[in-house]
């Protein structure tokens, strides 16, 4: 019997079928998720966030007390860089984010494993423990509030434009990938350069009881920066006439472009 419906069957078998995606080819990669949560539209295209200089150093005292120098002793390099996402993310009342672990290891290039689930939650548990955060658990999501820069356990509120006592840190520290660059001696060092005058100097001794960290690694910290092109210094001599060669030195610093001008 001679076929009725040729051109319908001739379609039929023609028809394009639907390309099946996987789990994994649909997955958001960590420049998008951190594209997300420092997007424009979210952070009311700020480029940067407030952040109090106590969290450097000690207002009524020295850096033994200020919340950097137990990032540099306990060499909790993962923590600090959680803070200071969440300082970026965190741009409205009540100063909170909520995602899971895995998210958050996602956005900042770690490798999405348990492990790095783990880690992400023990490192929360840790800023908890030091009163720059605080957070609630429902289920596998931690939602995360940020709490005053000096430890204190206080409620935070972001620094106003006409508050003095605060620095800029501007999002472009993960946005171009340098916290995958820099060391925790030079992220250190970096936020202490943030918060000096454009051209700055550190006497390394003094300010190694300033700022809570030691000498050799405040100078490694420096350095770190130079070698990656990110600092500059420079020598200005003065007479002195006390001094053994009848002259001293002072070093000078200046941040280079994109965190200086």
């Amino acid at each position: 019997m001679a076929d009725l419906y040729p051109m319908a069957r001739k379609a039929k078998s023609g028809k394009k079928r639907r390309k099946k995606t996987s789990e994994i080819e649909v997955r958001a990669t960590p420049a998008e998720t951190l594209e997300y949560l420092l997007s424009p539209t979210r952070q009311r295209r700020r480029k940067s966030t407030p952040i109090r200089r106590a969290f450097l150093q000690d207002p009524e005292g020295e850096g033994a007390d200020a919340p950097l120098r137990s990032f540099v002793h306990d060499r909790r390099e993962l923590a600090l860089d959680l803070l200071l996402l969440l300082h970026c993310t965190a741009s409205a009342e009540p100063w909170d984010v909520e995602m899971p672990a895995m998210a958050w290891a996602r956005a900042l290039d770690m490798p999405q494993s348990v492990g790095s689930e783990t880690t992400v939650s023990k490192n929360w548990s840790w800023l908890e423990e030091k009163g720059l955060i605080r957070s609630e658990r429902n289920n596998r999501l931690r939602k995360v509030y940020l709490l005053r820069e000096d430890g204190s356990g206080e409620e935070y509120a972001r620094p106003t434009g006409g508050a003095r006592g605060f620095f800029k840190f501007p999002f472009l520290y993960f946005s171009e990938r340098w916290h995958k660059e820099l060391s925790l001696p030079a992220k250190a060092a970096l936020l202490i350069a943030l918060s000096q005058r454009a051209d700055f100097n550190l006497h390394i001794e003094r300010a190694a009881g300033w700022y809570g960290v030691s000498g050799d690694t405040l100078q490694r910290g420096l350095q770190d920066l130079r070698d990656l092109g990110l600092l500059k210094t420079w020598t200005v001599w003065k007479k002195n006439p006390r001094s053994r060669l009848g002259a001293s030195s002072t070093a000078f610093h200046r941040l280079n472009p994109p965190f200086g001008s």
